[in-house]
């Protein structure tokens, strides 16, 4: 399990890769580490997991993801996200991502789409409707099942 900061923190990772999608392919590895973790589901909840899994690939002249390299010190508001189905649907992104990285365009509406899915999924109660919304226009132009099956069960 995770908690609300490697949400905040997913997040950030989408915006990196929306603004700089031929960075993905250099990264690809710490996506797949992010992704083992999101399917093993679990009681456990690791202290700052998404930025360590990216310490092993950063690159110092990636600067707009240097905060990787920082534990974060939590202090307020922290919440474990217990719904297995935000995990399935972030793990679908990446799965996305990893197909579709070389299609610049198609890369960019995906990471446009998804970018605040991690927050909405940590903060907002019911994020189904929302979720849906966002990503109406991949949907639409590149893929009509995407994230059909994570958001029936959400």
């Amino acid at each position: 399990m995770l908690i609300n900061y490697d949400f905040y923190d997913i997040h950030a990772l989408i915006v990196f890769f929306r603004s700089t999608p031929e960075k993905f392919a250099a990264y690809s590895s710490s996506v797949r580490e992010i992704m083992g973790l999101l399917k093993s589901y679990d009681g456990y909840v690791p202290d700052n997991a998404v930025r360590k899994m990216f310490r092993s690939d950063y690159n110092e002249n990636d600067t707009l993801i240097s905060w990787v390299l920082t534990d974060n010190r939590y202090t307020a508001n922290l919440r474990i996200i217990k719904n297995e189905s935000c995990y399935k649907i972030l793990l679908r992104i990446f799965e996305e991502m990893l197909m579709t990285y070389d299609d610049k365009q198609r890369f960019y509406l995906l990471c446009d789409a998804s970018h605040n899915i991690p927050l909405v999924l940590a903060d907002v109660k019911k994020p189904k409707k929302t979720v849906k919304a966002m990503i109406k226009n991949y949907r639409k132009r590149y893929n009509d099942s995407f994230l059909r099956d994570e958001l029936k069960i959400l």
